[in-house]
């Protein structure tokens, strides 16, 4: 029999979210390594079968049972690795990136899963690429980066013969317990104190383009990048200002919406983590939030008076993570009807997990993130000296690739701008 747990406050909400619009494909996250050689399937699928076994997460499906709704954690669910030559396509990378989006557009079923998809994508004898994908339900970003992880553990200790790295311990009936107790929590009620006293008043939510509630299911990508030259300089400029570069990033893109719709007190989402104890850090699932960064200033003001502000907003955010956004949405008035958040997000992700299999290295590829309500700006730091990946995901319904694409040069443009006399660069034109 499958062991039976309540959900997190943020699966609840992503169970929600997709009862209201089963059609949704926009919980469908997924990503893909870039592997620099071949990769033996057999051992692959040996890697994953045992991944899977000690990942709970990776097992779960959702039903409503007798005592409410649950998630079943079934030793019996088991997601096959697709094995796909494409090695003779005129193309190979963009034939298995069309089968990737392909299958990021299908429906998982919650209640029989697997909420997981695997495939090995051969394009030639040196390259290989990995892709896996998940409901949102059941992992969030930083759950999957910890997957990618734990498998190329396994998967070169299978090619080599060395021993496996020890895993660190929690189990996702740790995550789930302490996600409850906080809900019960003095520290709740407090971070929900304070995110009403922060936002008090906010009856707009600025937009890169005229909002409207729309049932779009689908996103639109553009990337860019900035130099690795370009992202010594920008570095070089935050600790100058006693600062890390993602408040500078931030801080920039939160003048850039104002810049674009002169409202005084622009709101940015930031997705977090969570996972504010050590426990939740090693743990696959479900657990990110987003938070909402509040900022006032002018079109006067010094950049380095706006980075000292978000800096400030961050480090006080950041002690209330954990309180769900969708609670905050439900119990502040104001926001324009069908709105589920306060601005465009924010999203930096600054960690390397690209892994090393056997020896073989891998770049990370992302795809799909998760919903998209607006705009969300995706910031990527992977530690490879390559510099900073920007990529912009906007709602199709509200942006075409044209506006994406002049959104993105104008934030590459201001971020290359601001790293000179910062102390006297003023926030608007």
């Amino acid at each position: 029999m499958a062991a039976q747990l309540a959900l997190s406050s943020a699966q609840t909400g992503v169970w929600m979210a997709q009862q209201l619009d089963p059609e949704d494909r926009s919980f469908n996250i997924g990503e893909y390594c870039d592997i620099a050689g071949p990769v033996d399937p057999d051992l692959l699928q040996q890697a994953l079968r045992e991944v899977v076994a000690a990942t709970p997460a990776l097992r779960a499906r959702f039903d409503i049972g007798d005592e409410g709704l649950c998630q079943y954690l079934d030793d019996t669910v088991e997601a096959p690795l697709h094995r796909i030559d494409v090695s003779g396509e005129p193309d190979p990378r963009q034939a298995a990136e069309r089968w990737m989006r392909q299958d990021l557009a299908k429906e998982y079923d919650l209640a029989e899963g697997p909420l997981v998809t695997w495939a090995l994508f051969t394009l030639g004898a040196e390259r290989t690429l990995w892709y896996r994908a998940a409901h949102h339900i059941v992992l969030d970003g930083f759950g999957l980066a910890l997957i990618a992880s734990h498998v190329a553990d396994v998967y070169s200790a299978l090619v080599t013969g060395r021993p496996r790295r020890p895993r660190p311990p929690g189990t996702l009936q740790q995550v789930i317990a302490s996600d409850l107790a906080y809900q019960e929590s003095e520290e709740y009620a407090r971070d929900r104190q304070f995110w009403l006293d922060r936002l008090a008043g906010q009856t707009e939510a600025a937009a890169f383009t005229d909002w409207r509630p729309t049932a779009s299911r689908a996103s639109l990508r553009e990337s860019g990048h900035l130099t690795p030259a370009d992202f010594d300089v920008l570095r070089a400029a935050a600790r100058a200002l006693d600062v890390t570069w993602p408040e500078v990033v931030v801080a920039a893109i939160a003048v850039r919406l104002q810049q674009a719709t002169g409202v005084r007190e622009p709101v940015v989402g930031l997705p977090v983590t969570a996972r504010t104890e050590p426990m939740l850090r090693r743990v696959p699932g479900m657990v990110t939030n987003v938070v909402p960064l509040r900022l006032s200033f002018g079109p006067h003001t010094p950049f380095a008076d706006v980075v000292a502000q978000t800096s400030l907003r961050l480090e006080e955010a950041l002690r209330h993570q954990r309180y769900p956004q969708e609670h905050l949405v439900r119990e502040l008035p104001g926001l324009p009807e069908g709105r589920k958040q306060f601005g465009p997000d924010v999203n930096i992700m600054s960690f390397n997990y690209h892994g090393d299999y056997a020896g073989r290295p891998a770049t990370v590829h992302t795809l799909c993130s998760g919903p998209v309500e607006d705009l969300t700006v995706n910031v990527y730091d992977r530690m490879d000296g390559r510099g900073l990946q920007i990529a912009l995901d906007g709602n199709a319904e509200l942006y075409d690739r044209a506006q994406l694409s002049q959104h993105l040069a104008d934030i590459v443009a201001l971020l290359r701008s601001v790293t000179g006399p910062l102390e006297h660069a003023p926030a608007g034109p």
